[in-house]
């Protein structure tokens, strides 16, 4: 497996997120024929590097592309239920306040 990507941090134009693209492709492709993919559970070469590149894709996503297609409507409310469960969610009970505390916190 050659690593196209391997010091990139970041994809900030869109020719780079179009390569990354079709080399996640051809990543996933090779690593099917080869037999990696097999085991949804694996960890491997194939599958880390997939990863790696397709979270890079994803933030380039996020930061520089609009989907038109999946945009939701302005007019669009929750029904009566929907929002009455939702409120009910949105206050945080004592348990999930002590697991909360309880998880190792990230630093970047």
């Amino acid at each position: 497996m050659r690593k196209i990507f391997e010091n990139a941090t970041a994809i900030v134009t869109r020719e780079d997120y179009d390569k990354a693209l079709l080399y996640v492709k051809a990543l996933i492709r090779e690593a099917t024929s080869s037999g990696a993919l097999d085991n949804p559970e694996a960890d491997n070469s194939y599958t880390r590097e997939i990863g790696r590149v397709g979270c890079l894709c994803a933030d380039y996503e996020s930061e520089y592309i609009a989907f038109k297609h999946i945009q939701v409507s302005k007019k669009a409310q929750p029904s009566a239920a929907l929002r009455s469960v939702m409120g009910a969610r949105s206050e945080p009970s004592a348990q999930g306040l002590q697991a909360a505390a309880r998880r190792p916190k990230l630093r970047l």
